[in-house]
């Protein structure tokens, strides 16, 4: 289930999609582990960048809609919360219980999430981000 990176993922917004891009690379990671074999070093340095992703990510994102006015950053803001929840429900899921079924279940989950949330979310203030960071506004 190894995703693609192409132009129908891109928001056009370049930090966005750079994040976007990386959660990418560890989603396939998780894909590749679960292919061939996991290693719990790596698999433990996916989970602390996933966090780390969550929480940097998420702040950046919501400081810059904030930044530019946008008028729905409080439901988007909410949506990250969700995901926020869920992501440590099941990294605490994978410590307690490690193996593939876990794995699995949470490279499905952020393959499912990322792409709804790119998709429908993200596409939402995309433009509205582009116009107002464009050189002639």
């Amino acid at each position: 289930m190894t995703i693609e990176w192409d132009s129908n993922l891109e928001t056009g917004v370049a930090e966005v999609d750079g994040d976007h891009r990386n959660l990418v690379r560890l989603i396939n990671d998780l894909d590749t582990m679960l292919s061939q074999g996991v290693d719990p070093a790596r698999f433990g340095e996916v989970i602390d960048t996933l966090i780390d992703y969550a929480e940097n990510h998420f702040r950046r994102e919501e400081e810059m809609l904030e930044r530019l006015g946008y008028p729905g950053v409080a439901d988007h803001a909410e949506s990250h919360v969700g995901f926020a929840l869920r992501l440590g429900t099941m990294v605490a899921g994978c410590i307690i219980a490690p193996g593939p079924d876990s794995i699995a279940s949470l490279r499905d989950h952020l393959h499912s999430w990322l792409i709804d949330h790119i998709l429908l979310e993200d596409m939402r203030y995309a433009p509205f981000v582009r116009e107002r960071q464009s050189p002639t506004s």
